[in-house]
């Protein structure tokens, strides 16, 4: 095969599952690891990719928003099955943060399902609304100036308010994520509030359906961190997650992988 027409296949294979790996391009082509990397290199300089360790990934696009309300339906499946992985790093008695929006609405669900006792900080309006008499669930508010279309705070007060504690846990529901991008966010006042919670518990998930991987979005909240666990639903590419795992990024999309 020729080398040109090794690229667009290349091409429409990123097309469909939005990362490759060098050595399963390699294979597939059966040519040797350095013209793959060849190809690689060429596409990266046509804007056609982006090379990462171990592979490439399609160019992250961006994310179009969408208010709170017109989400609350969205992929609700994927939503309940990246919930029910991340409540597995809950025990009762936990203190928790929890980020905003729609995904938030679908975690706290699940955690009412399976605890009794929780603390729980947050700066949704969702999540407290659901939660603030559940049970034993201790919910601690951080209001501030008030985003309406996203039914959150946000704001100085909010983020003074998160200075002061420490948690065990924090659970972000971030717009999109990339190698290249890192975690991003489509609201500038949620990104802050984003950017707050990292800093506040000892161990951070970043929740995202599968939809959500190799996008972009206006705000960058962070870096990839290999101490992250990132959590997807079951429709993620595999081969998205090997690249990611090339990486030392470890994506959780099952429970055999929960540890």
């Amino acid at each position: 095969m020729l080398a040109n027409a090794r690229r667009n296949r290349i091409c429409k294979l990123l097309q469909t599952q939005s990362a490759v790996t060098t050595a399963a391009l390699a294979k597939k082509f059966n040519v040797s690891i350095e013209t793959i990397r060849k190809d690689l290199l060429s596409l990266e300089k046509n804007n056609e990719l982006v090379r990462v360790h171990g592979g490439a990934v399609l160019k992250a696009s961006a994310r179009p928003y969408w208010e709170l309300s017109k989400r609350l339906d969205d992929k609700r499946p994927e939503k309940t099955e990246v919930s029910r992985l991340a409540a597995n790093y809950i025990k009762n008695g936990d203190s928790i943060a929890i980020d905003t929006g729609s995904t938030a609405i679908e975690f706290i669900e699940t955690l009412m399902e399976r605890f009794d006792t929780l603390t729980i900080v947050t700066h949704s309006m969702d999540v407290f609304q659901k939660a603030h008499d559940f049970k034993n669930f201790n919910i601690l508010l951080c209001g501030g100036y008030f985003l309406n279309r996203e039914n959150s705070f946000y704001g100085t007060f909010a983020k003074d308010m998160l200075e002061r504690i420490h948690v065990s846990k924090v659970f972000i529901f971030p717009w999109a994520v990339s190698l290249s991008n890192g975690i991003c966010d489509s609201q500038p006042q949620l990104a802050e509030m984003q950017q707050e919670l990292l800093s506040v518990g000892d161990k951070v998930i970043v929740l995202a359906d599968s939809s959500k991987y190799e996008k972009s979005a206006l705000i960058k909240v962070a870096d990839m961190n290999p101490g992250y666990i990132y959590i997807a639903d079951s429709r993620l590419p595999d081969e998205v997650k090997e690249v990611y795992k090339n990486n030392n990024i470890t994506i959780i999309t099952g429970e055999e992988d929960i540890k």
